[in-house]
């Protein structure tokens, strides 16, 4: 069944820390946006394993995304594609290529549980329903559950929930929608990180500080 965590693969795809979260530049520091990154990143791997999903590969990234993924028990993969596009239908299809579902999960996600990937997983039903989650804020999507097997392409950026959905019609593949707390927050932009404050005071300040956790460098 789609929906046993066993029969899924968790895929999270890394920029270089210095590449990341570019548009938080006039914000925070170099430095500021790469440790938020990489907290960001060490609470989805550790929501996706408390979610019994135990085989996670992160993609792309440096060597302290590297060192954070291996220490957190998950797989670092090197860049697989020309673009994150491209990257994720390699990922999808290695993954299938090992009999499993392909999860992906955006890994800029501060308040993601392991309730949240529980609900990607239920949505997905014994029938094999795509599992979409959208972004709040841009028409993205922040996660996507795709049956083994299906032929989804991975179309992520601006209004790619809507594109997802286009194309799971001309599939003629059943869909699920997810809206769960957790998979909707996607920290992208400098009004999200003062939405995100608010949310959860001292939010910057702990994120940071689990970026330095489990490091061995």
């Amino acid at each position: 069944m789609v929906s046993e965590p066993a029969n899924v693969i968790a895929i999270v795809p890394m920029k270089p820390l210095a590449q990341g979260k570019s548009r938080l530049s006039q914000t925070l520091s170099a430095d500021q946006r790469a440790d938020l990154a990489l907290g960001m990143l060490r609470r989805v791997v550790l929501a996706i394993k408390a979610a019994s999903v135990y085989t996670i590969w992160v993609v792309g990234g440096d060597d302290r995304v590297r060192v954070m993924t291996c220490d957190l028990g998950a797989e670092s993969m090197d860049e697989l594609g020309k673009d994150l596009n491209d990257t994720l239908k390699k990922a999808f299809e290695l993954a299938f290529e090992q009999g499993k579902s392909a999860l992906y999960v955006a890994g800029d996600l501060p308040f993601l549980k392991a309730a949240d990937i529980h609900s990607m997983m239920q949505a997905s039903r014994s029938q094999g329903n795509v599992t979409l989650a959208p972004a709040r804020r841009d028409g993205g999507t922040n996660s996507i559950l795709v049956p083994l097997g299906v032929p989804m392409q991975p179309e992520l950026g601006q209004g790619s929930f809507m594109k997802h959905l286009t194309q799971a019609a001309r599939l003629e593949t059943s869909v699920a929608i997810n809206s769960s707390y957790g998979l909707g927050f996607d920290l992208d932009v400098v009004d999200d990180l003062e939405t995100f404050q608010h949310m959860e005071p001292g939010l910057l300040e702990r994120l940071s500080n689990e970026s330095k956790k489990d490091l061995q460098l």
